[in-house]
């Protein structure tokens, strides 16, 4: 008898986690971004310096964090850290401080989100996929996006109605309860599971594949990847495209109410766009199957980067639709980023090549929310930091557009 493939058992797992408290702790935080800053009494530049510190953490993690996966199980990684950042959401609540509220959000509720429940998840995929890789990163990647897209709503209305502090509160208790039981599904690989991926078909020959984004073949070390040029192409691209996303997400909601809407509207919009991006996710993300996943990607940068530019210079807030739009269909080409690394450099490696590939994005999107608050407090706007970003977008596009496969060097015959 014929049963589902136990890697979407895992697959399923990471989807449930990436749903419910991945999405809030990857998307949710901007809804808090207005309310700390007025209770604590902050500049725009202070708040954004928690979300910075936060990715500089990421940035020296993920490297160790990728490390870890690819030598150790992942389901360990996944319920320690998820619950460290239930907890520390917990201990959040009750923080007064500034200096104690940026103590235990980057050291405590970071660590646990970006060990529990960011490269992990994509490194299990990887992991257990070949053929289908593309559609079970598409998938996962996607289950945050569905839960910033229900989930912002809530938590903006749990704000207004009981206070960021309790909203964090029940939010870590969350957390907790069901990081546990749901990461026992995950396991480390097939073949601890005792499976041939070649008797189930997902080492299969891909040469129907016509995707530029097909695997070479060849399961690349660390060392290897590290001296083609292509790599470093994918690391300048990707840390250009996460640190600008993540900049614009984290001031998403401020950068709204400066276009003239409310807080609660930012954040309805801000769900829109992730309820937007879910189609664009499934259909650009698997699109990378058959289109040559550089020009996706490079498309999606080029579409992002005019969205955010006719957000700037157009006064009337109907722009904000267009921009939700772009972005959208921008973030929807953003898993193609990683299925080209474990296309290109294969299953080896993934975890550890993607960390080193944190290191620079996340130092990236260290520097631009502090870039942004920073404009504000000095400008009072986002126009000449939005045009900053803007061109930052476009040469991202342009390096993707010119990746191409590495040949692996082939041991000459004897």
């Amino acid at each position: 008898m014929i049963g589902v493939y136990p890697g979407w058992w895992v697959v399923g797992a990471c989807c449930f986690l990436a749903l419910f408290p991945g999405a809030v702790l990857s998307y949710g935080f901007p809804v808090f971004y207005i309310p700390i800053r007025d209770e604590l009494m902050l500049t725009d530049t202070q708040v954004s310096l928690i979300f910075a510190l936060s990715r500089a953490e990421a940035g020296i993690g993920g490297p160790i964090v990728g490390w870890m996966v690819d030598k150790f199980d992942s389901r360990p990684i996944v319920m320690v850290f998820g619950v460290m950042a239930g907890v520390g959401l917990i201990v959040l609540s009750g923080v007064d401080g500034y200096w104690y509220f940026v103590l235990v959000y980057v050291g405590i509720v970071s660590v646990g989100n970006n060990s529990g429940f960011g490269q992990t998840f994509l490194a299990v995929v990887n992991r257990w996929f070949v053929r289908r890789r593309a559609l079970g990163m598409t998938v996962v990647v996607t289950c945050y996006t569905v839960g910033g897209a229900m989930l912002l709503p809530v938590l903006s209305r749990g704000v207004e109605a009981i206070g960021w502090r309790d909203v964090v509160l029940y939010t870590g208790i969350f957390v907790v309860a069901v990081v546990i039981p749901f990461s026992l599904f995950i396991r480390r690989s097939p073949e601890s599971a005792g499976i041939d991926l070649a008797e189930v078909g997902e080492a299969a020959e891909q040469a129907a594949v016509t995707s530029s984004a097909q695997s070479s073949g060849y399961d690349y070390t660390v060392r290897e990847a590290l001296r083609t040029p292509i790599y470093w192409y994918i690391v300048v691209a990707s840390a250009l495209r996460i640190s600008v996303t993540n900049g614009i997400l984290i001031h998403a909601i401020p950068i709204m109410v400066w276009k003239g809407t409310s807080e609660q509207t930012g954040a309805d919009m801000m769900a829109l766009l992730f309820f937007v991006s879910i189609p664009a996710r499934l259909l650009l993300g698997l699109s990378g199957l058959r289109l040559p996943g550089q020009g996706v990607l490079s498309a999606g940068m080029l579409v992002g980067g005019i969205s955010v530019l006719a957000l700037n210079l157009v006064t009337d807030t109907w722009i904000i639709f267009l921009f939700v739009a772009g972005m959208a269909i921008h973030e929807g080409t953003s898993v193609l980023n990683w299925v080209l690394v474990g296309n290109l450099f294969g299953r080896r490696s993934f975890a550890t090549l993607s960390g080193i590939i944190s290191i620079f994005y996340s130092v990236g999107m260290m520097l631009t929310p502090l870039f942004l608050g920073w404009m504000v407090d000095r400008t009072g706007g986002y126009t000449e930091s939005l045009l900053i970003l803007t061109v930052l977008y476009g040469v991202s596009a342009g390096l993707f557009l010119i990746c191409r496969r590495p040949q692996p060097k082939v041991p000459a015959a004897v």
